[in-house]
This record gives C-alpha cells, sequence and structure tokens, in this order.
C-alpha cells in the first residue's frame, strides 16, 4: 500500500486550473475562483464578475492509497491495483460537515483522481483532462458514517465503487459528465443575489456550520482596505472595457473562501447565469 506520488494541492491546482480554462461537461457556465481573484492575482480583481444568479460549489480534494496486493477488504470482482479515498470522521468530523453543508442546499463534492502516478497528472493537466479524469462523489451518496475508518475504493477505469469498511456498493454515476450535468440544473435554479451579500450569505452559513467544532471567527471589515499588491514583471494591464470588483465584495470573497478551505478544507468555486 502506498499514497499517490503527487499532493492533494498538486491535484488540487491541476483540477481547479482545468476546470477554469476548460470548463466542465454538461454545463456552458464559467466558474470564478473566489480564493484567486481576492487575492489580487494576476487575471484577479478587475476581470472576474460574479453572476446575478450566483452558485456556490465546495470541492474537497482527496488523495488516494494505492493498493497493490489482495486482501479480504478487496471488493468482489476487483483486482490490483485499486484505490481508496479515505473519509475522515474525526473530530473536526469533516465528513460531518460536508452532509449538512449538502443539506444546507449546496453543491458538494469529494473529487479524487482516477490515477496515482505524477505522469499521468502531467498528461492530463497538459491535454486540459484532469476535470475528466476525476471521481466526484457527494457526501450524501457517502451516508452517514461512525467514528471509525472508511474509505471508498473504485478501480481505475471501472465506473462502480465502494463504501468500506462495512462494504456496500455506491449507487449512482461519478464521472465528469454527471458532475457537470448536476451543477447545470442547480445553477438553473439559482436566485438572483446581490455579490456581497452572496458571499456574505456563504461565509454566514459556514460560520454557523463550523461553530461547535471550531468556535467563533469575527466577522471581516468590509469598508478595511485591502493591501496593494506589488506590480509584477508579466503582469498584464486590466482591458479598458473591464468591471471593477468592488472592495466589498473582494473581501467578502476573501471571507468565504478562506473559512471554506480553514474549516471545510474546501475549495470554494462560484459559478451561476445572468438571465
Amino acid at each position: 500500500m502506498f499514497t499517490a506520488q503527487f499532493s492533494e494541492f498538486s491535484y488540487g491546482y491541476a483540477l481547479t486550473d482545468n476546470i477554469f480554462h476548460s470548463g466542465l461537461p454538461c454545463t456552458p457556465h464559467a466558474p470564478v475562483f473566489p480564493s484567486l481573484y481576492a487575492e489580487g492575482m494576476a487575471g484577479g480583481g478587475y476581470d472576474v464578475r460574479i453572476p446575478l444568479h450566483p452558485m456556490p460549489l465546495f470541492l474537497q480534494f482527496k488523495i488516494p492509497q494505492v493498493m497493490r496486493r489482495a486482501s479480504t477488504n478487496m471488493p468482489n470482482g476487483f483486482s490490483t491495483p485499486y484505490l481508496r479515498m479515505h473519509c475522515r470522521t474525526k473530530r473536526p468530523n469533516q465528513h460531518r460537515l460536508l452532509r449538512q453543508l449538502e443539506v444546507g442546499g449546496n453543491v458538494v463534492y469529494y473529487t479524487t483522481p482516477d490515477f496515482w502516478i505524477t505522469p499521468d497528472l502531467d498528461s492530463h493537466f497538459w491535454h486540459q483532462r484532469v476535470q475528466f479524469e476525476s471521481w466526484y462523489i457527494r457526501p450524501s451518496d457517502i451516508g452517514p458514517l461512525n467514528a471509525q475508518a472508511h474509505h471508498i475504493a473504485y478501480e481505475q477505469g471501472n465506473p462502480s465503487g465502494w463504501v468500506c469498511s462495512d462494504p456496500r456498493r455506491l449507487e449512482g454515476r461519478y464521472d465528469a459528465e454527471h458532475f457537470g450535468s448536476v451543477i447545470d440544473r442547480a445553477v438553473k435554479e439559482a436566485r438572483r443575489q446581490e455579490a456581497t451579500e452572496f458571499f456574505q450569505g456563504v461565509a454566514s452559513q459556514i460560520r454557523e456550520l463550523t461553530l461547535r467544532d471550531f468556535g467563533l471567527v469575527p466577522e471581516f471589515d468590509l469598508e478595511r482596505a485591502l493591501p496593494e499588491r506589488p506590480i509584477r514583471k508579466g503582469d498584464v494591464e486590466p482591458p479598458a472595457q473591464a468591471a471593477v470588483v468592488p472592495v466589498a465584495t473582494r473581501r467578502a470573497g476573501r471571507e468565504a473562501a478562506y473559512l471554506a478551505q480553514v474549516r471545510l478544507s474546501c475549495t470554494l468555486i462560484v459559478t451561476g447565469r445572468d438571465s
């Protein structure tokens, strides 16, 4: 047994980059990454606009263990090597928090690669394929878990997964096309919201959800000026027609992205529609 050759950070970066530049199947809606534009990174802060009908998407990146030997715990029909995505149920119980976040009306997914060696990550990244070579699993598909060790077992190229330690088959689809179609349906149902209020609502929901496990966190002062980022070599001037994102919106986006990452270990993505 060993872990994938690349880190959770490397996988998460490659996946979000490919989603940002190539999109997702079955949905025409462009994603926005508040954690990027709120920090003033190149390409952010002036040319990113929150849709009129925004929809939050929470992704929890998981790196699998690679099982090279057969055992009594190997699901029926599997062969080696196969993969295990572990669910965190110790306090703070991440799986419980993600299930509650989903129950609150949010689109929440674990995402884990269907590969484990660095050359495959490199190849999929450069060909904009990481999002197609991944599994997307809702916490509700897994269901409630006790405090024991639990994992999702899956096999490269096999659409069937298993919830273990008490083995049961995962029912449903976990591919990129189905993932994109779920997002598309959620976007069509999204209500119109002002951008700052939208981010404040996301942040408030996370604070309330995680209060028992993490305690209080002060709200961000939206009126406080953001520090100026120094101009760097290679920076591109904003296009003349680009709308400037208000400072209050940027700060609210920073807070929501921060809380999603620190308290839920999730990356917050925003998509939506303008009609």
